[in-house]
């Protein structure tokens, strides 16, 4: 009994290593001679279609064809593998080669570049004017390899999924709302109370009545139910949708250069696809959160022009109270992406 509970225990042991080596940093970059593979983790549910099954599509796919067989994208899960709020030091320490996640969910590695998300350019005028290779040194102190952008949306990338009317600004004072902490200071600037919500959480939030709003993708807030426990949207968006896709280091210097090459021309093709292609999406999820039973909030011309500047300065002013010592960079980067 004594030899079969050891043999047991062995056995057991060896699938736990196999499963170590299958996602330990370039496993698959030894000398062996078949091909070169990424594991890569989704912070969105693969079901997610604007934050992963196009990018599945039109980018890893498209590289795996292309590769041909010298590399291969393996997709390993979503958040479900990887809490998303985990996933940039999971990159950084290399338990995962690749991951999408917004860079507000490792904000202490690359402090700067959520605000890249009041970018005046799109994604491919960034990797014309030299702001693609500035966001990519952040990410390069960050320990970070900066690929590009997994959704690469226009500047409406969010809204707010409410409970209570708004109309004006005294409307959201002391409302509770909910989301990552890259709202925390557009919330503050509103007048209201930031509440921490990770996304798998977002639906129960609202139900329970926790928050009183929830800031999300427009698609994410309809396809996820969130439509279900909420009365009211936004009808005005406000950011850029700033999803990266990001590399460990080590990985990444094992892919020779014309592989390298392929994964960046490939991901600069995939944004200018990606842009027209979520404003389609969002006008089907308007139509959807309507008839849902949602009432589409649109805001008089002086109330627009106030929530807008509201998140912009916002966001500004929480950098500066979040990273004090950095008003230089800050200072810096806000010239840059501002046209």
């Amino acid at each position: 009994m004594k030899k079969r509970k050891m043999l047991v225990t062995f056995a057991t042991a060896l699938v736990m290593a196999s499963v170590f080596i299958t996602l330990a940093p370039g496993a698959a970059f030894g000398k062996s001679s078949g091909p070169i593979t990424l594991n890569l983790v989704s912070y969105v549910n693969l079901a997610h279609e604007t934050g992963y099954k196009f990018f599945k599509k039109e980018f890893i796919d498209k590289v795996n064809e292309q590769a041909k067989g010298e590399l291969f994208i393996k997709v390993r899960g979503g958040p479900e593998t990887i809490k998303p709020f985990d996933l940039g030091v999971a990159v950084k320490k290399g338990t995962i080669d690749i991951a999408t996640i917004p860079p507000a969910f490792f904000e202490s590695l690359v402090p700067l570049a959520d605000a890249a998300k009041l970018s005046d350019y799109t994604a491919w005028e960034e990797r014309e004017n030299g702001i693609y290779e500035y966001i990519g040194e952040m990410y390069k102190k960050g320990g970070l390899v900066y690929l590009g952008r997994v959704q690469a949306t226009e500047r409406a990338g969010f809204f707010m999924f409410l409970n209570k009317r708004v109309e004006k600004p005294e409307d959201f004072v002391g409302l509770k709302l909910g989301g990552s902490t890259g709202f925390h200071g557009f919330y503050k600037e509103l007048g209201a109370i930031p509440v921490t919500v990770t996304m798998g959480d977002y639906y129960s939030a609202l139900e329970r009545g926790v928050v009183d709003g929830i800031t999300t993708g427009l698609y994410y807030g309809v396809a996820f139910g969130l439509v279900d426990v909420s009365k009211f949207v936004t009808g005005h968006g406000v950011y850029i949708i700033t999803t990266a896709l990001v590399c460990n280091p080590d990985s990444w210097n094992r892919i020779p250069k014309h592989l390298q090459e392929l994964i960046i021309n490939s991901m600069a093709e995939y944004e200018k696809k990606y842009t027209p292609w979520e404003k389609g999406k969002r006008a089907e999820a308007f139509r959807k959160a309507e008839a849902a039973g949602a009432k589409i909030l649109t805001f008089s011309p002086n109330v627009a022009k106030w929530y807008h500047k509201a998140a912009e300065e916002g966001t500004w002013n929480y950098l500066q109270n979040r990273f004090p010592n950095r008003a230089e960079a800050i200072s810096e980067l806000k010239e840059r992406i501002s046209k």
